[in-house]
C-alpha cells in the first residue's frame, strides 16, 4: 500500500485549534458527582484491539483509549506531533528516524517506548495474526517474509517464514529507526492511524482480554463493556499529555446496526449526541431549540458504483460506463431520499478534504440524459431482454439509494435492472462474484490523496477488486511515491487522478456528511474531518 503526508515533523509542533484545556474534575461542584458524556455507538463492534479496529465505532473508543505518535487537526487535517518528539526522514525518504517524548506510559505503569510501537507494528504486520490493518505495514522491509501462503479458502497453509519487521530498529529506549522497501514522501501522515498505535506488553500476553478491556496511554481508560449493551470509560488520573478533556467519563450506549443513533433516547435526554432517521430531518432541522445545538460538516467518505471487469459485457466499454454516470441523477436522489446529508460526487479524492483533493476531476458526473444516450448508442446499447444486475449489501438505507439509482438509470437509458442484495456482500466481492454494477465504500485512513487512489493499486487484473488494471496509472503511482518533497508528491497523485478518470473503471456518486445534534450540557462540539464523528477530547460537559 502507498501511504503519505509531511515529510518531516519539527520538535514543538503547532498544536491543534481544538486542543483541550477545559477544566479538570477537581474544577467542578465535588457534591454533583462525576460528570459523564453520553453517547452510542452500534452493536456490531466487536473489537478494540488497535491493529484489528478499521470501523467508525472502534475508531472513535480507540481515540480517546490510545495516543498515536501524531494526531491530526480537525481544521487542516494536517498531522502534528503528539507522542512523538519529532519525525525525520533521510534524504530519499527510505529511512525514518521517529523519536518518542520521555516519560509516558500505559495506564498499567508499562513505558510507552520504542520498543511498544515496534512489538505492536510486528504483531499487526504478522500475517498469521489475520488483522485489519496488517496491509499498512507493507510498505516497511521485511513485510512480505512475514505473510503466510493460504490455500484457495484463506487457509494457512504455510505460516509466514518471520515475526518481525527486518525494516523496524528499536535503536535506544526512545528511538525507532524504519526502512521502507521504496521510498514515500508521505510515511509521517499514516501514523496517527489506529494500527499504528503502541500495545502494552501486558496486552500482547492475552490479545483476547485487551480486545475486551484495553491498556491504553490515551486520556481515558476503559472500565466495562458489557457487549451489544454498553462501554464504559473512565479518566485516566495519571494522564500527562496537554489534551485531557474537564469531563470525567464517557458512556456509549449500544444500538442495533441500522437504528438511528439513539435518537428517540436523545430527545428524551438520555443522550448528549445523537442524529434523526432520514424521516425526522426535515422537522429537526425546523426545532428552534435543535437548530441552536447542531454541527456539520462535509464528510470524506465516498461511495461508488464498480464494475465487474473479470466479465464479459458492455461495462468494458468506456462509453457504456459514461452512459450510466451521466444517467444517474445525484442530485435528485440525494435530495430525495437524504433530505440533503450527502453531497453529490464529482471526484475520487474528497475535496478540500486532504491534499490534493479537487473538485470536479471527473467529466461525466454531471446528470445529462441526452449525453448518456448518446453515450449508450456509441457503445452499442444493452443487449435485448437482459437486466442489469446491481449488487450491494443488506443495508436498508442503501438499498433505498440503489434503488434510485437504478430506476434513474432504467428511466434514463430505458436498462432494465435487477437489485441483487447480499448479505456475504464482502466475501462474495472478494472472490469476483458478481457480474454487472456494484456498490463501493472508500473511508480515508489518513489525510492524503493517496489514499483515495492507492486501493486501485493491485499490480493485476486477477488482483483488483474490479479486475481494472492500468500500467500507466501504478507507474503514476510509483513516481509519486518516490517524489522527494510531499508537495511534488501531492501533485504527482493527481495526475494518477487525472488517469483514473480518463480511464474511469468506477463512478463517484456521493460523498458523505457528518453532523449531529447535541444536548444543552455539550459546548465546543467538533467533527473529525475523516469520520464525522465528534471529537471526544475536545467536547466540554457541564455538570
Amino acid at each position: 500500500m502507498r501511504q503519505s503526508r509531511i515529510a518531516t515533523f519539527a520538535a514543538g509542533a503547532a498544536v491543534v485549534a481544538v486542543t483541550v484545556a477545559g477544566c479538570s474534575p477537581s474544577d467542578t461542584d465535588d457534591d454533583a458527582g462525576p460528570v459523564t458524556l453520553e453517547t452510542w455507538i452500534s452493536q456490531d463492534m466487536e473489537t478494540l484491539f488497535p491493529g484489528d479496529a478499521g470501523s467508525y465505532d472502534p475508531i472513535s473508543v480507540l481515540d480517546v483509549v490510545y495516543d498515536g505518535l501524531v494526531r491530526y487537526d480537525p481544521e487542516t487535517t494536517e498531522p502534528y506531533n503528539y507522542v512523538a518528539e519529532s519525525i525525520e526522514p533521510n534524504d530519499d525518504n527510505t529511512v525514518w528516524t521517529i523519536t518518542i517524548k520521555p516519560d509516558l506510559t500505559f495506564q498499567n505503569g508499562e513505558p510507552v517506548d520504542a520498543e511498544a510501537f515496534a512489538r505492536s507494528w510486528n504483531y499487526t504486520a504478522d500475517g498469521d495474526n489475520g488483522l485489519y490493518s496488517n496491509y499498512f505495514f507493507s510498505i516497511i522491509e521485511g513485510y512480505d517474509e512475514m505473510q503466510p501462503e493460504t490455500d484457495d479458502d484463506g487457509n494457512i497453509t504455510t505460516p509466514g517464514a518471520a515475526d518481525e519487521l527486518s525494516g523496524v530498529e528499536v535503536t535506544d529506549d526512545l528511538t525507532l529507526e524504519v526502512t521502507l522497501s521504496s521510498p514515500f514522501a508521505g510515511f509521517a501522515t499514516m501514523l496517527g492511524y489506529t494500527g499504528f498505535f503502541p500495545i502494552a506488553q501486558e496486552c500482547l500476553d492475552d490479545v483476547e482480554t485487551c480486545s475486551k478491556q484495553p491498556i491504553g496511554n490515551g486520556p481515558f481508560q476503559v472500565t466495562e463493556w458489557q457487549q451489544s449493551q454498553e462501554l464504559t470509560a473512565e479518566k485516566w488520573a495519571d494522564y500527562p499529555l496537554e489534551e485531557t478533556p474537564g469531563y470525567d467519563a464517557i458512556h456509549w450506549t449500544e444500538y442495533a446496526t441500522g437504528e438511528t443513533a439513539g435518537w428517540a433516547d436523545f430527545k428524551a435526554g438520555d443522550l448528549d449526541l445523537s442524529f434523526p432517521p432520514t424521516a425526522e430531518v426535515e422537522s429537526a432541522k425546523n426545532d428552534p431549540d435543535l437548530s441552536q445545538r447542531y454541527v456539520e460538516a462535509p464528510g470524506a467518505a465516498l461511495t461508488y458504483l464498480g464494475f465487474s471487469f473479470y466479465t464479459d459485457g458492455p461495462w468494458q466499454d468506456i462509453e457504456f460506463r459514461k452512459a450510466i454516470s451521466m444517467a444517474i441523477d445525484r442530485e435528485g436522489i440525494i435530495s430525495s431520499l437524504g433530505s440533503g446529508q450527502a453531497t453529490p460526487a464529482d471526484s475520487w479524492v474528497v475535496p478540500g478534504g486532504v491534499p490534493g483533493g479537487e473538485a470536479g476531476t471527473c467529466e461525466w458526473c454531471t446528470y445529462d440524459p441526452e449525453a448518456a444516450k448518446a453515450a449508450l448508442e456509441k457503445a452499442g446499447g444493452w443487449p435485448e431482454g437482459e437486466k442489469l444486475q446491481i449488487s450491494l449489501g443488506d443495508d436498508e438505507a442503501e438499498v433505498e439509494y440503489f434503488t434510485a439509482i437504478g430506476n434513474s438509470i432504467e428511466e434514463v437509458l430505458g436498462i432494465p435492472y435487477e437489485l441483487n442484495v447480499d448479505p456475504d456482500y464482502f466475501t462474495t466481492r472478494a472472490e469476483h462474484g458478481y457480474d454487472g454494477v456494484f456498490r463501493n465504500n472508500w473511508f480515508p485512513d489518513y489525510p492524503l490523496n493517496e489514499n483515495y487512489l492507492s486501493f486501485y493499486a493491485a499490480g493485476s487484473e486477477q488482483d483488483s477488486q474490479f479486475g481494472w488494471y492500468s500500467k500507466e496509472f501504478e507507474d503514476k503511482l510509483d513516481e509519486a511515491a518516490a517524489a522527494p518533497s510531499l508537495d511534488e508528491s501531492v501533485a504527482l497523485y493527481q495526475e494518477a487522478e487525472a488517469i483514473l478518470a480518463e480511464e474511469f473503471p468506477t463512478i463517484p456518486f456521493r460523498w458523505s456528511f457528518s453532523a449531529t445534534y447535541y444536548s444543552e450540557r455539550l459546548t465546543n462540539v467538533v467533527l473529525n474531518p475523516f469520520s464525522g464523528a465528534p471529537i471526544l477530547r475536545a467536547v466540554e460537559v457541564a455538570a
